[in-house]
């Protein structure tokens, strides 16, 4: 199958993008286009014209502030995996990286791409609502900031609006007493999860104190769980009560991968291998 047909420009800085962008409703914006690109052949997407903005090297930057790490919108998943600071502050993250597609398409990916894109069964944006990242949009105003929690909407539906590109994400740094962990389920490496788990945990000798659980490929958008959550750090894992806490909280839709009945067995499965590690 063909794109249908569709017009294109290259922006030449990023307000020549919001220019454009906020005159043509149609209009998307092209990055690495790992996700796009299929969606068009697809025809699951019929834009009226390609904005690109992969030339606009000012959005790659990755950097530390005192409390978060900024990751611009055009760092590719790469790009990340081999940054000192995202060594140094957020290990978890290379590891959930590796699980992402394949080298070559995180070598053309983009990290902003992924998190604009909303795919419910995508890890980054589980991974930006368990850590309670900050969305930065910069629009016809000026920036803005969004919770990562705020900004997925339903299926691909995102709360960047007609004027406004995402250009970076800002990471609060973890307490000295806070993990990231991560599993996924999934029939070949690389391919879309039939059900993940991104958990944020504060342990204070060697005793859970906080959980943050997001589940992804569930639903229709990461799913963060509060009732589940408060469950697993009182009463530890118990199968049938999480999952029966797990099904009030999450609509589970079945897809090409799995039923939604077996997305809700796998997310419980999931908190079992979490709280694993985590003895580990």
């Amino acid at each position: 199958m063909k794109a249908p047909d569709f017009s294109y420009y290259e922006a030449k800085s990023l307000s020549d993008a919001i220019k454009f962008k906020s005159q043509d409703d149609e209009a998307v914006i092209l990055a690495g286009g790992q996700s796009l690109l299929p969606a068009l052949n697809m025809r699951l997407s019929s834009p009226s014209c390609l904005i690109d903005i992969s030339k606009l090297k000012d959005l790659s930057e990755i950097k530390l502030d005192d409390n978060s790490i900024y990751i611009g919108a055009l760092a590719t998943h790469n790009q990340v995996m081999d940054n000192s600071i995202i060594k140094e502050n957020f290990p978890s993250l290379i590891e959930i990286l590796k699980m992402v597609a394949h080298p070559a398409i995180r070598n053309k990916g983009t990290h902003g791409g992924s998190i604009a894109y909303g795919d419910p069964a995508a890890e980054l944006p589980a991974f930006a609502v368990a850590n309670n990242a900050k969305i930065i949009l910069s629009g016809l105003n000026g920036n803005r900031s969004v919770d990562a929690n705020d900004f997925y909407l339903g299926l691909f539906e995102t709360d960047i609006q007609p004027d406004e590109i995402l250009v970076g994400i800002n990471y609060p740094l973890l307490k000295s007493n806070e993990k990231i962990v991560f599993e996924e389920v999934c029939r070949r490496h690389g391919d879309y999860a039939m059900a993940g788990l991104i958990a944020k945990v504060l342990i204070n000798q060697s005793v859970i104190e906080n959980l943050t659980l997001v589940f992804f490929a569930t639903g229709d958008r990461p799913n963060l769980t509060f009732n589940t959550s408060e469950l697993v750090v009182k009463s530890g894992y118990d199968y049938s009560s999480l999952k029966k806490s797990l099904s009030s909280e999450i609509d589970f839709a079945g897809d090409l991968n799995s039923s939604a009945s077996m997305k809700l067995h796998l997310a419980t499965i999931l908190i079992g291998k979490i709280l694993k590690k985590l003895e580990d």
